[in-house]
């Protein structure tokens, strides 16, 4: 037997047995809602008639408890129990006898030190007819004792077997080890508790994590008891914060919330354990958490981090792989280094982006500019959009930790972080232009203010220390200014050696970006003001430009240094300004909010561009209109042309018999592909009549 899932799991090879009886889906609808608490269902009675008809080998194991209604682990005297507390468990009489006195339920600890591992089958209204026959085969190829669960409508498979952490995916949970699991005795498959440790190893390796984002927040999972027992019992931050201390450490409780999320939802089985389990702490108490809105932001948001986390060491771990010989052949050396070859090379990961083709997934970078040119709101606007996962002047963004430490205009950042809210909240409701709220939308930037000496090795470890413990670590973290945080140190000196050696260890503890603002030197072809090595020294440099004399709200930045990416590249934006409310005194509060432009001058999304057609259509469109422009290019390419953006536009009518596409989408199209880097303008070459050339990546040999 191979294997043993479904369609999405692997296909089976097993043969479901005559005699077995059909796992049949629920006919009776569950009652409850959806916002965010338990639903509400009718589960059987307990019967403890059956509780005999458990296998003795479970029985005979000091392991059990009680269960309430609300599947709550406890002890033979009504206390709360735990699955990492073995002082909490009782035996199987003591248990039964308590249960049966108070009308409860029992139930077993699965421990690493037993043999036991129990297979959870989830049936529910709706559950899909492929799962169920899933099901029916996962019982057949088991062969071992299963009874029905609580609610009468799934099954528990024992087994005797090990995997370490539990997986769950598409209705199946599979556990051996800190968990509690409900035993009601009503057999379904009186069979002895087999040894099925390499059909469990299939089964447990092929239950990948799902690649969706969607939060289901439905269902009858119930809070994790033990979680929060272990939660509440830690002393790091996982229980400070979920005994509510986070004030002083947090910008608001919004931000604390996440960061509890973050804690606990790698340790749930699903967003909605995470959830409720959630509500259980002193966070969780505030009206707030009970909407369903701000559990599936949160949720989200937690995911997107915890997702990047994981890529990220993914990655470092698949660099680390192709630094070593896997073939036996090959002779290691200890006194050599590592000589890779072009079939090593080929083995690397790709390079990834934080922001694509912009900042990096790691490294250190820097924003520089002069005074005026609004480099302080541009980095606010740059921190919240990773933070939230979202498109920065059209690039995409892979969400992740933003951590600002502003040494210098502390007081003016309260107002700019209301202002971008603001700004979010109009943004999503266009049509209600007079927005003077931020209501739910968050930046979810964290921002440290209180003194610290990055020269300092103690002030370093307890940077490190905070941001690691309390799941900030891997993201960006911003220093405004290098000024500030290089206080003592001549900036026109090698000296500033140090600070990018503070900078770097930074990164290396860290992961992730570590962002510096920077001012511009006396002219701005001297590029950063300071030592020369400065600009050598990052990854990424972004320089802020204004013309002073020509406008007071127009600027732009320009990509001075992008390793591995396109150097000279701009980006137009405006400042705007956004009204927050009346001081004591009646005078207005206001502050100002970066808004991205077009190349004609025009804010995205504004009703000029709608009209010109570059946001007109929907995105099926435009990826229709991407695929048939990248094809079209491809072409011309292979017929040994040099097409270029004039020389597109006057093929539109070609176009035009094989694919309707108007200009205005023929150039979005090209700004789009270019973007996104499926084309890529060649600068170093141009065409016969004197155009930069546009050609695909990795294009096919150019026809002599």
């Amino acid at each position: 037997m191979n294997h043993i899932n479904g369609p999405s799991m692997g296909q089976p090879s097993t043969v479901i047995q005559d005699e077995m009886p059909p796992v049949q889906p629920p006919q009776q609808p569950s009652q409850g809602g959806n916002d965010g608490n338990p639903v509400k269902t009718a589960p059987a009675a307990p019967q403890p008639e059956c509780w005999a008809r458990i296998p003795a080998a479970l029985r005979d194991r000091p392991q059990w408890v009680l269960a309430d209604g609300n599947k709550r682990p406890l002890t033979a005297d009504g206390r709360a129990a735990s699955s990492t507390d073995p002082n909490t468990w009782t035996d199987f009489d003591t248990a039964c006898r308590a249960a049966a006195a108070k009308g409860l339920h029992i139930g077993y600890m699965l421990h690493e030190s037993d043999p036991f591992a129990c297979i959870d089958l989830d049936v529910k209204d709706g559950t899909p007819q492929a799962h169920i026959e899933r099901f029916q085969k996962i019982v057949a190829a088991f062969d071992s004792y299963t009874e029905r669960s609580r609610s009468g409508k799934g099954l528990h498979v024992w087994v005797e077997g090990k995997i370490g952490r539990g997986r769950k995916r598409d209705g199946v949970e599979v556990y051996s080890q800190e968990r509690f699991i409900i035993c009601t005795g009503d057999t379904y498959s009186d069979r002895p508790v087999a040894n099925r440790q390499e059909l469990l190893g299939k089964l447990a390796s092929e239950m990948r994590p799902s690649t969706s984002t969607e939060i289901q927040l439905d269902g009858d999972d119930a809070p994790d008891w033990s979680l929060a027992s272990f939660a509440a019992q830690d002393s790091g931050e996982l229980g400070r914060l979920f005994a509510g201390d986070w004030q002083g450490r947090y910008p608001s409780q919004s931000e604390a919330d996440l960061a509890l999320v973050k804690l606990l939802l790698p340790h749930a089985d699903s967003p909605r354990e995470c959830w409720l389990t959630f509500r259980l702490s002193k966070l969780g108490e505030r009206d707030k958490a009970g909407r369903l809105d701000y559990a599936r932001t949160t949720l989200s948001l937690a995911t997107q981090h915890l997702a990047n986390d994981a890529a990220q060491v993914q990655h470092g771990q698949q660099i680390a792989e192709c630094l070593f010989w896997k073939d036996p052949t090959k002779h290691i050396n200890p006194r050599h280094f590592r000589l890779l070859r072009d079939d090593d090379l080929d083995q690397l990961p790709s390079l990834r982006w934080m922001v694509k083709r912009i900042v990096p997934h790691a490294g250190v970078g820097a924003i520089y500019g002069d005074s005026g040119t609004y480099k302080s709101f541009l980095t606010l606007h740059l921190l919240a959009h990773i933070a939230n996962g979202q498109e920065w002047f059209g690039r995409k963004v892979i969400a992740a930790p933003a951590v600002y430490v502003p040494f210098e205009g502390q007081g003016g950042i309260p107002a700019r972080v209301a202002a971008w809210r603001i700004a979010q909240a109009r943004r999503r409701n266009p049509d209600a232009l007079l927005i003077a709220s931020p209501g739910n939308e968050r930046s979810n930037v964290a921002v440290i203010m209180e003194p610290m000496n990055l020269r300092e090795q103690a002030d370093r470890d307890k940077l490190v220390q905070t941001l690691t413990e309390c799941g900030w670590a891997g993201g960006v973290l911003c220093i405004d200014t290098l000024a500030h945080a290089a206080n003592g140190i001549d900036e026109n000196s090698s000296e500033m050696g140090e600070m990018i050696a503070i900078f770097r260890e930074l990164q290396h503890r860290l992961g992730g970006v570590i962002l510096i603002i920077h001012h511009s030197g006396k002219s701005q072809e001297r590029g950063m003001r300071g030592w020369s090595g400065l600009h050598a020294a990052m990854d990424f440099v972004i320089e802020c430009q204004r013309d002073k004399q020509s406008s007071k709200t127009e600027a732009k930045f320009v990509l001075t240094k992008v390793k591995d990416g396109s150097d000279g590249l701009s980006f137009a934006f405006a400042m705007q300004p956004v009204t927050l409310g009346m001081d004591d005194d009646g005078d207005e509060i206001s502050s100002l909010i970066v808004c991205p432009m077009t190349n004609e001058g025009q804010p995205v999304g504004s009703a000029k561009q709608t009209r010109k057609g570059i946001n007109a259509i929907d995105a099926e469109t435009a990826a229709a209109d991407d695929k048939f422009i990248y094809q079209w290019v491809t072409n011309e390419v292979i017929d040994g042309r040099f097409p270029s953006k004039n020389s597109l536009k006057g093929q539109l009518p070609d176009m035009k018999e094989s694919y309707e596409i108007t200009q205005d989408r023929v150039t979005a199209a090209i700004e789009r592909l270019i973007a996104e880097e499926s084309l890529m303008v060649e600068r170093e070459l141009k065409s016969p009549n004197g155009n930069v050339w546009i050609r695909p990546i990795d294009p096919p040999q150019v026809a002599k």
